[in-house]
């Protein structure tokens, strides 16, 4: 499946990286793919909370916010978003990124996608996942990295701006 795209999306380097905490991909990846309507897969979404350091996002959580989705769509709504925020500063935390899935393996941003980000903020990051959130996190792997960059939403270039750290870093002592 082809997303529905009129308008160009330009292509450029991130300005930072996303860097994601490993303990964070198994929860994303089952949200997405918990989203469903009569055992039928449908589209759905995972707002990542964490702290943005200079011109680095780092994701050390994920909620999943109830939404309103169906085949081809996901939305959520203002209530919804101001709830995971909440969750997030009892934490310290903030929504840093949104993810969400496509049907198919094109992992574009659609025309709905751009419009429909509620507060979009410069340098924020929108990751979208293949086949129902089958598909990679991993932007070298399929996933399509975006990013918000002078009031409009880009595709990453440079698959090296997301970064996902191991739990256990370097020789166990």
């Amino acid at each position: 499946m082809t997303v529905h795209r009129i308008t160009p999306l330009p292509e450029t380097t991130a300005r930072g990286r996303l860097i994601v905490s490993e303990g964070v991909v198994a929860p994303t990846r089952a949200a997405l793919q918990a989203s469903s309507t009569d055992g039928r897969p449908d589209e759905g979404m995972v707002l990542w909370l964490g702290r943005n350091i200079d011109d680095t996002s780092v994701v050390l959580a994920c909620v999943a916010p109830r939404t309103n989705h169906n085949w081809g769509r996901v939305e959520i709504d203002e209530r919804a978003v101001g709830a995971a925020a909440s969750v997030g500063r009892a934490h310290g935390l903030g929504v840093v990124a949104q993810v969400h899935s496509h049907p198919g393996w094109d992992t574009r941003h659609s025309d709905g996608d751009d419009k429909m980000v509620l507060m979009p903020y410069e340098s924020m990051f929108s990751l979208v996942v293949a086949d129902y959130g089958i598909g990679s996190l991993e932007p070298n792997d399929g996933a399509g990295l975006h990013q918000f960059q002078d009031g409009r939403w880009i595709k990453v270039s440079n698959a090296e701006s997301l970064v996902v750290v191991p739990h256990l870093l370097g020789d166990r002592a």
